[in-house]
């Protein structure tokens, strides 16, 4: 179930951030794990966060409350300025390439979510990767269906 929450959050990202960077020729890459070296100059990628459930959020009948993901955006800073303004239209919430838009616009991620948000308390602020990588994280909850 975690696996299809993850590619599914995943999809929703290509979909609405790569499409908008594929009609200007821009190269994304955006993936359901963890990316130790990212294949483009533009990375998203979505993974478990740190605790992976928040309990708290719990309701009843659902024992562990709801998964706690990590989506990152990255871009190398060694490439281009462009990056780096892509980077910025990520953040921006009305933006055609914001991220934290384009995480809640699908609420059922394909059936496998009840729920999708960003935590107004988990943006990351501005963070370095490894040389010459600079980015943000974004907190996502997402309620599980249960069938």
């Amino acid at each position: 179930m975690l696996r299809d929450v993850v590619t599914e959050l995943a999809n929703v990202l290509r979909s609405e951030i790569g499409s908008v960077l594929d009609n200007d020729s821009i190269d994304i890459q955006v993936e359901p794990r963890l990316i130790m070296v990212p294949s483009q100059a533009i990375c998203l990628d979505v993974y478990p966060g740190a605790p992976s459930r928040d309990s708290e959020a719990a309701s009843f009948g659902d024992l562990s409350g709801f998964y706690v993901l990590t989506v990152r955006a990255r871009v190398t800073v060694t490439d281009s300025d462009e990056a780096q303004d892509i980077l910025l239209d990520m953040l921006d919430d009305n933006h055609a390439l914001s991220v934290g838009a384009a995480i809640e616009s699908d609420q059922s991620l394909n059936g496998y979510a009840t729920d999708v948000a960003v935590d107004a308390d988990g943006y990351s602020g501005l963070l370095e990767f490894g040389a010459g990588w600079v980015g943000f994280t974004w907190r996502v909850l997402v309620g599980a269906a249960v069938s």
